[in-house]
């Protein structure tokens, strides 16, 4: 044996006890006696966490953070950065959407009672979907509550007695009317307003908690499962919701030059066009008020209160219907750059301009009654028809759309992300926050009115369930819960119901503009 083959065996014979002594000490450290004991052991260091401040907790939480915060700053370059060009993208998006065009009619027969989560786990629709139903069924669950607080006015004011006098109508339905409610049951009906306003205040930061909670919940059991807990289930998606689409987000492929050429520079949409939409709505607002004023002072004088308010109603709900065609229009004019930007912009302008319209209706409405008011007829009667009428009218809308589409579009024809048979979630989200903005208002005239509320919304669930697996093509996947952006739309509709002149809820119950001075409003008495 050479000098060379002697020194590689003691090395290897060093390197060997090394190994030895290395697993005695790790398995001393582990099991011995010597183990420190636990106020001597010290606790693993964590990072730091910064403190949050409480203004951006609140703006969180009432969406202000999802609606004014640019989440895609920066993504123009990152896409330039990774060769991610508008044209590139574009046709990739294309490719996804013929993908899922493709696989229109093998996603098989959904059954119409499949849950939420059924539908994302069998039947792969995504999370937007899924998160879409669960809205649903959260709604109908505020919507019972709801009711719940109306009963806490309306049983006092059935077991003291209704006043029929003065026009107020019949047992049934003449209950139901504020008008019908006697002085004796205005402590009960402050207390139920105070409760409902509480509710609708908290609605879109009690939203909001729920979607954070079931991602938590959601992460927390997939953890476990990965620990080799056997006794778990877990959603099988990502967690990452987020506002609109997860892919290549790009209208079209002129979006690139509207990010880093125009004038600009920093924006991704037309101000122009902007701006054009901001004056329409001003103009179509004003053109609203002054419809409503005469309309309402011709059909009561050749038909009284009712008929004023069954015409009001249909041209609201025409108006809305053609607002939302212009709405469409005029957001291709904007020239967003990316599609949740479109979506948004489209649905703050239908949203906006049906609760201002519905302000300027109401606001026309007590003018021209306190021009030419009756005597023996209380305005809260009227208010409380009208309500009734614009809630049975945007029910009957979504029977109209579907009926619509089943009869005046094509199933074949191109798909095209904003065509009439596809189920796009921003639109019908913003149905449901105006639906719950009329119920929010229409509390304040006449407390269950949440009853026919609550029968609209299990309607819409199920019509809506309908139209989406047996009507409208497959709808895209998306991640988004919209939490954020819904609790900024809840939290603008209730300072419209607390604050809006003259029928919200500050102005109902002190009785102003006329109600506390009107004999026949007996509440006031």
């Amino acid at each position: 044996m050479n000098a060379d083959q002697l020194a590689k065996q003691q090395a290897d014979a060093m390197a060997r006890q090394q190994r030895v002594n290395n697993a005695h000490a790790t398995a001393q450290a582990m099991v011995g006696t010597a183990s420190p004991s636990a106020n001597d052991r010290k606790t693993p260091s964590r990072p730091t966490r910064q403190p949050v401040k409480q203004t951006n907790v609140i703006a969180d939480a009432l969406g202000l953070t999802a609606m004014f915060t640019d989440f895609r700053k920066g993504q123009f370059e990152k896409d330039k950065a990774e060769g991610k060009n508008a044209s590139v993208a574009k046709i990739n998006q294309e490719k996804k959407f013929d993908a899922e065009a493709a696989d229109e009619h093998s996603w098989g027969d959904v059954p119409l009672c499949a849950g939420p989560e059924d539908l994302l786990q069998e039947h792969g629709l995504g999370q937007g979907i899924m998160w879409y139903y669960k809205f649903m069924h959260f709604i109908i669950g505020y919507n019972f509550v709801l009711l719940l607080i109306a009963l806490i006015s309306f049983i006092p004011h059935i077991v003291t007695g209704p006043n029929y006098d003065g026009g107020q109508g019949t047992r049934f339905p003449g209950a139901f009317y504020l008008s019908t409610y006697t002085e004796k049951s205005y402590a009960p009906f402050v207390l139920s307003v105070t409760l409902m306003l509480i509710l609708t205040f908290s609605l879109g930061p009690t939203y909001r908690y729920y979607v954070k909670r079931w991602y938590a919940k959601q992460r927390e059991a997939r953890d476990a499962a990965a620990a080799g807990d056997q006794n778990v289930n877990w959603i099988e998606d990502e967690f990452e919701g987020q506002y609109g689409r997860a892919q290549f987000d790009y209208v079209d492929e002129n979006a690139v030059d509207r990010i880093e050429y125009d004038p600009p520079t920093n924006t991704r949409f037309n101000r122009w066009g902007v701006g054009l939409s901001i004056f329409l709505m001003t103009v179509v607002l004003g053109v609203s008020g002054i419809v409503t004023f005469y309309m309402q002072r011709a059909a009561r004088e050749s038909g009284g209160n009712a008929l004023a308010s069954f015409c009001i109603a249909v041209f609201v709900a025409g108006l809305g219907f053609a607002w939302e065609y212009l709405c469409y229009l005029l957001t291709k004019i904007e020239k967003w750059a990316y599609w949740t930007d479109y979506w948004r912009s489209t649905t703050v302008k239908v949203l906006l301009f049906k609760i201002l319209n519905i302000f300027t209706v109401f606001l026309v409405k007590r003018i021209e009654y306190q021009a030419d008011v009756s005597e023996d007829d209380c305005q809260l009667r009227d208010l409380g028809n009208q309500f009734l009428l614009l809630i049975a009218f945007n029910t009957l809308a979504t029977f109209a759309n579907l009926g619509y589409v089943l009869f005046f579009t094509d199933k074949e024809a191109e798909r095209t992300p904003d065509g009439p048979r596809e189920f796009i979630l921003a639109t019908e989200y913003v149905e449901i926050v105006y639906r719950q903005f009329l119920l929010g208002l229409g509390f304040l005239v006449m407390p269950m009115i949440v009853l026919f509320g609550l029968a609209a919304n299990i309607i819409e669930y199920w019509l809506d369930k309908y139209r989406m697996l047996r009507v409208c093509n497959k709808p895209g996947q998306t991640k988004s819960a919209f939490s954020g952006v819904l609790a900024f739309y809840f939290f603008l509709s209730a300072l419209f119901i607390l604050l809006s002149f003259p029928n919200g809820a500050v102005f109902v119950l002190a009785g102003s503009y006329g109600l506390s001075d009107d004999p026949t409003c007996y509440i006031y008495q």
